[in-house]
């Protein structure tokens, strides 16, 4: 049997919290949805959140939020979700594209001083768990809405992922680090910003509420996120060793900071094709890392971004969901060490 490149993790206990919210008979945004920020906030601190139905839309309100108006500048790494830019665009705002660090995925502080003048704001990604350096965000200088969908639980230093912006989004789609099959999260860390949410929030009507059956499955889900990160660590840990083995190299989170451990992304000199067709061959799933992001979908100016592109066409994920059991963990393990 396969081991999926990407999964959600479902257990019997989301199972039973959604079955609680069907027999109420009410899939609106109700008592469920309160239940799930309730929970969150309790679980990852911020002041305020909105649950909406989707990541899109926790971005529009973001940018609502801020007050951008039309023609604004708002930067972003070429490796954001392509959803972002379909977002920004329906506003009738402009990108400004930063490239990325090599080693990580992560904006690269360089491209961000070349390119930040005159950006609104910042819609700053975090693919795979790997935050940027501490000195991306003194060189931004614009409000930043930060997207931990899947770097809850990185760090820096002080910083953690959440609370390094104006405004957080956590995306609940499918093989997110938690899921409600659905939605996103939108939060504020600081008392200020949360009152300015608020204020934006008060306009939604009902049908943009993320809905209780969606909530009751997320609800469910926070409380599974440490059990969830501990898996990924054991599985990255193990997979760190026998990559060692084939010397190949894996993103990393520069200098001293802890990544969300969201993902296991190998990075290739070559034989990208030759690496999945061996990993297939062996009922190991494999997707292209960045294949959903802005770069890959040819949405980016060419010859703007040369790391990401040069990324795009050379990481490879492999499988690092918490449903992977041991004997899937030491087959994965074991092609790791030995890619052609």
């Amino acid at each position: 049997m396969n081991v999926q490149a990407a999964s959600s993790c479902i257990r019997r206990k989301d199972m039973d919290s959604v079955l609680n919210c069907l027999v109420t008979d009410n899939l609106s945004s109700g008592e469920f949805h309160e239940r799930f920020l309730k929970a969150a906030r309790e679980r990852f601190g911020f002041d305020y959140g909105v649950a909406v139905r989707s990541p899109m839309a926790a971005l529009d309100l973001a940018v609502e939020c801020l007050g951008l108006a039309r023609g604004a500048v708002v930067g972003l790494s070429a490796l954001s979700p392509a959803w972002a830019l379909r977002a920004i665009d329906a506003r009738g705002l402009s990108p400004a594209w930063f490239d990325v660090e090599e080693e990580g995925g992560a904006v690269a502080v360089s491209s961000v001083e070349e390119r930040a003048t005159g950006c609104a704001a910042v819609y700053l990604a975090e693919p795979w768990g790997i935050m940027p350096e501490p000195a991306l965000f003194e060189a931004i200088g614009a409000p930043v809405v930060e997207d931990v969908t899947t770097s809850l639980g990185a760090g820096i230093g002080e910083r953690v992922a959440g609370s390094n912006g104006v405004l957080a989004i956590l995306g609940l789609e499918h093989a997110s680090a938690i899921t409600a099959g659905g939605g996103a999260l939108l939060w504020a860390a600081s008392r200020r910003d949360g009152m300015a949410l608020r204020n934006a929030a008060e306009r939604l009507v009902p049908e943009e509420l993320l809905g209780d059956m969606n909530s009751a499955l997320g609800s469910s889900q926070v409380r599974e996120f440490d059990r969830f990160r501990e898996r990924r660590s054991e599985l990255a840990e193990l997979y760190a060793q026998s990559l060692a083995r084939s010397r190949k190299r894996a993103l990393v989170q520069a200098g001293e900071g802890e990544p969300a451990r969201f993902g296991f992304v190998v990075v290739l000199e070559s034989g990208v094709k030759d690496v999945r067709a061996y990993a297939k061959k062996k009922d190991v799933e494999t997707a292209m890392a960045f294949e959903g992001s802005c770069a890959a979908l040819g949405m980016v100016p060419e010859g703007s971004c040369p790391h990401a592109a040069s990324l795009v066409n050379r990481a490879v994920a492999f499988p690092m969901h918490p449903r992977i059991n041991k004997a899937n963990a030491q087959r994965i393990a074991k092609v790791l060490a030995t890619l052609p």
